[in-house]
């Protein structure tokens, strides 16, 4: 029994073989089985970019560059200007030897090139280094992913934190004025059960002394879990101090701002006393909340300060 190629995340590595010639593609999706790969084969560069797109992802993709109708080179091109294509390593392959096609498939995006007739030795070799590169990529991608989310996120209650709020409503206002479209803000005071209410010391927060610090960490992480599951996808959702948040609604006028506040508050009075319990208590949990919609020449400071609650 061979044993399976396994990429980074420990899944079975896949690879597209694109060739017109059958013969050929059966040769190497044979040959890439037997040595445990999981192969999809494609015949022409149309059904390549079918397979690519619905099937992936792959950890490498080996395009023939001599095709009819769409031919390696402009498949390649494609596949490196989609998001999933440019973390996907291309090994064409070609029966054109000459130094000018080489230069040609590799500033074409590709990355690595190899010529007809193909040994599987080299191959396999070529293909295996491939796969590291495409495991690099992504080791590399999702630590930049990570790094991303650690700077907008709320290290608490996973909601967005207080600077990508303000960045994300200063550019909704900008296209709100651009586009003529509706967006509204609510800021929401979360009150807590008076057992979980303390007062901040000076040093603690910059709100006044007497302001109270509202309920437990763990009441928060439920609540911003509960709010950010009950607004659309395209609304955000943030912590903004202590027991405050803000949420963004864009394409959201006045009018429909009073739905999206009630359901908001209804939420918060649900959240259960024990953080993930499904039955019991409530926690006593409730919202003080404010909006406002957007006008005329206004700026997200003046936006925020009409949605202050009262």
């Amino acid at each position: 029994m061979n044993q399976v190629e396994k990429n980074a995340a420990g899944a079975q590595r896949r690879v597209l073989i694109v060739d017109d010639d059958s013969d050929a593609l059966r040769i190497l999706e044979d040959f890439l089985e037997a040595k445990g790969f999981e192969v999809i084969g494609a015949v022409d560069g149309h059904e390549a970019l079918t397979r690519f797109h619905d099937e992936g992802p792959f950890d490498v993709v080996v395009l023939d560059v001599m095709m009819p109708g769409l031919d390696g080179l402009e498949v390649c091109r494609r596949l490196k200007a989609s998001p999933h294509g440019q973390l996907t390593p291309v090994l064409l392959v070609s029966a054109r030897t000459d130094t000018r096609s080489r230069i040609a498939g590799l500033y074409g995006g590709a990355d690595d090139y190899i010529n007809k007739p193909i040994d599987l030795s080299e191959f396999l070799a070529r293909l295996e280094v491939l796969c590291r590169v495409r495991d690099r990529y992504r080791d590399l991608a999702e630590r930049r992913g990570e790094a991303i989310r650690t700077a907008v996120t709320d290290s608490l209650t996973g909601a967005a934190n207080a600077g990508y709020f303000s960045r994300r409503l200063r550019e909704e206002i900008a296209r709100a004025d651009r586009y003529s479209l509706p967006l509204s803000v609510v800021v929401a005071d979360v009150v807590g059960p008076p057992e979980t209410e303390r007062p901040l010391e000076p040093l603690d927060s910059p709100l006044k002394p007497d302001v109270f610090a509202g309920p437990t960490d763990q009441l928060l992480v439920s609540l911003g879990q509960a709010l950010q599951a009950s607004v659309r996808a395209h609304d955000l959702v943030a912590r903004l101090r202590r027991s405050r948040f803000g949420i963004l609604l864009p394409h959201t006028s006045k009018h429909a701002v009073q739905a999206t506040v009630e359901r908001l508050q209804g939420v918060a009075l649900k959240v259960p006393a024990q953080p993930g319990a499904e039955e019991g208590p409530a926690a006593g949990l409730s919202l003080r909340t404010g909006s406002a919609e957007l006008g005329p020449r206004m700026d997200a400071l003046t936006l925020l300060a009409r949605a202050e609650p009262p």
